[in-house]
């Protein structure tokens, strides 16, 4: 689905074009291997700012309901699990995030002047940027960094054991990582968090999982 970009908008927000205005959707946050998942769903506000950066907000409730089943994600499981009973339907707050993303410049190794020559939404013109996020879910903000290429997010958190991770390297004790995408006008996103049950492990576990429509 082609995006209309905002005459209004301001230029270091073109990047992030597709995510600008407000979402509502559904999924499912993961419990791990000794627990269904359950449903989540979600309404996110993504605002230009004065000064250049975009303003998130978000509010996810868990709902005493099955997860989606089959699962519609592209980030979902491959697998689906069995099906649960149905539930009451009962809402209950699990995160209240807001933050301030920035958008940064392009990465290197890239070739400027091809990109600014090329047709317009050729995988020629397209660009990575860096792109830090600082997210507050009330108890401390934490700082995400990671890229932005054309439709598509990544982003890292490094664990308490080390720095914020440098954009576009990895990072062995990555904290969690979140990517997201604009696939056939919705917005999905899957969000992987280290498994503090395994202990030392560098695994990082499905956590939430979410398609999105436009509200």
């Amino acid at each position: 689905m082609p995006i209309t970009l905002d005459p209004s908008l301001p230029p270091s927000l073109y990047p992030l074009a597709w995510l600008v205005g407000s979402w509502q959707g559904s999924g499912a946050v993961h419990h791990g291997e000794d627990a269904a998942d359950q449903r989540v769903e979600q309404q996110l506000r993504c605002e230009p700012r004065e000064d250049g950066t975009l303003a998130w907000t978000s509010v996810i409730h868990v709902i005493d309901a099955p997860a989606p089943l089959p699962p519609t994600s592209a980030f979902a499981k491959e697998e689906p699990a069995a099906p649960a009973p149905s539930g009451s339907g009962q809402r209950s707050l699990l995160l209240r995030e807001s933050g301030v993303w920035t958008v940064g410049e392009p990465l290197p190794g890239q070739d400027l002047e091809r990109a600014r020559t090329a047709k317009p939404g050729s995988p020629e013109a397209t660009l990575s940027y860096a792109l830090t996020a600082e997210l507050d879910s009330g108890d401390d903000a934490r700082p995400w960094a990671g890229e932005v290429r054309g439709p598509r997010i990544q982003l890292a958190l490094a664990g308490d054991d080390g720095p914020a991770p440098a954009v576009g390297v990895s990072h062995p004790r990555l904290a969690a990582t979140r990517m997201l995408g604009y696939v056939g006008g919705r917005l999905m996103w899957l969000w992987e968090r280290r498994d503090e049950s395994a202990g030392a492990s560098d695994e990082l576990a499905p956590y939430l999982s979410l398609e999105l429509d436009r509200a």
